[in-house]
């Protein structure tokens, strides 16, 4: 072997911290209080690094960009990535990691936790939450560790090891965590809203940019979920929405028939 070269033997992923606390900051006092919270409620620099992206008077990324930025720099083993107005005044670091050895139990294939989220297909029991707002109304309902489809983007714990990322055709401020697990489930991993209880300043506002946004990430899953022949080296198969169509089109008669037809107009040879 060149002795120039020295190989490195990679047994498994190592993380320098055990938590990440990343956030996207505007208000400079606002995300100090929010670090002193975190700080009181146990993630101390021992076990935890804080990261955050400079917005104040302007977007230097936004959350879809400055999100995979986290996702990629964090050296933590779970990477919190929150609001900078969310104040940890309830639970604490041994609460959620209770919260994080709890799920790892019931599903070893989750990437995604959060304190607020969407459920899938299920019209009466929408959403399970667990958030205290700034005027003490208290939003906490849902059963809990509840699977879900989305969650909510003031406090979202990732699993590291999931290698998540979030899509590069979508910008914005909003709907980033429907994304992230959305990516999450394509990965085969799956996402929790867990039983942990904290403090967010603010309701959320979903103007015209969050319909905005809602409207683009629509169209970019409809497109990536349509029907159609995926071609390779080797062969041809069909995916679709539909099971039907995949069952016929995927039939050695009609893959056949797809092959000659292709031969004829010269746009493929398939063997």
């Amino acid at each position: 072997m060149n002795s120039l070269i020295s190989p490195k033997k990679i047994n498994s992923l190592s993380h320098s911290y055990k938590f990440t606390i990343a956030t996207l900051v505007t208000d400079t006092g606002e995300y100090q209080d929010m670090v002193e919270s975190f700080n009181k409620a146990g993630f101390t620099k021992d076990t935890c690094e804080y990261i955050y992206i400079d917005n104040v008077g302007k977007n230097s990324f936004d959350a879809y960009e400055g999100l995979n930025l986290f996702l990629q720099t964090a050296q933590g083993e779970y990477i919190v990535i929150c609001h900078q107005d969310v104040l940890l005044n309830f639970d604490n670091i041994e609460i959620l990691t209770q919260r994080i050895e709890q799920i790892s139990t019931i599903d070893p294939n989750w990437a995604i936790l959060s304190n607020a989220g969407g459920i899938e297909n299920n019209l009466y029991r929408r959403i399970a939450i667990d958030v205290v707002y700034e005027d003490g109304f208290e939003q906490v309902y849902g059963k809990k560790p509840q699977k879900v489809c989305t969650v909510d983007e003031n406090f979202i714990l990732v699993k590291r090891s999931a290698n998540l990322s979030l899509s590069r055709d979508l910008a914005g401020f909003h709907l980033y965590g429907t994304d992230l697990c959305l990516v999450a489930e394509l990965l085969g991993y799956s996402s929790y809203v867990i039983e942990f209880k904290l403090l967010h300043k603010s309701y959320g506002n979903p103007g015209k940019t969050y319909y905005d946004i809602l409207n683009q990430l629509i169209e970019k899953y409809v497109r990536f979920m349509r029907s159609r022949t995926i071609i390779t080296t080797i062969t041809d198969f069909r995916l679709s929405p539909s099971s039907i169509d995949t069952a016929f089109f995927n039939t050695k008669f009609v893959k056949k028939v797809y092959r000659k037809i292709t031969k004829l107009t010269k746009d493929h040879n398939i063997t």
